[in-house]
């Protein structure tokens, strides 16, 4: 394996010795610095402005992304819901116990 690593190596190293080089241009280091000043700088920014951004970030303009996390969370608390959900005798019956009608009251 060590003989084809050295060949592909090879070819790597040949290929780019073979490639074209152009060097940069002369006001390179002069456009960038331009190019810089033109670009809005890091500024200090107070919590309660960071937090504000914060939630702007997250903001959800429209209701089918609000459906959507919803609908994810839902997915996401029901996956994590515990599968031994068998229910206890009493657990059962005071559940049901809305079914059968109170005859006693009528």
């Amino acid at each position: 394996m060590s003989d084809m690593q050295n060949q592909k190596d090879k070819k790597l190293e040949a290929l780019l010795q073979s490639r074209r080089f152009e060097p940069a241009s002369p006001d390179l280091a002069e456009r960038i610095v331009l190019q810089a000043r033109g670009m809005p700088q890091n500024q200090k920014v107070s919590l309660a402005q960071w937090i504000r951004q914060l939630f702007a970030e997250f903001h959800l303009p429209r209701p089918a992304y609000v459906l959507a996390g919803a609908l994810m969370f839902g997915i996401a608390v029901g996956l994590n819901a515990p599968l031994d959900t068998t229910p206890e005798e009493a657990d059962s019956a005071y559940v049901q116990s809305f079914l059968y009608a109170d005859e006693g009251l009528l």
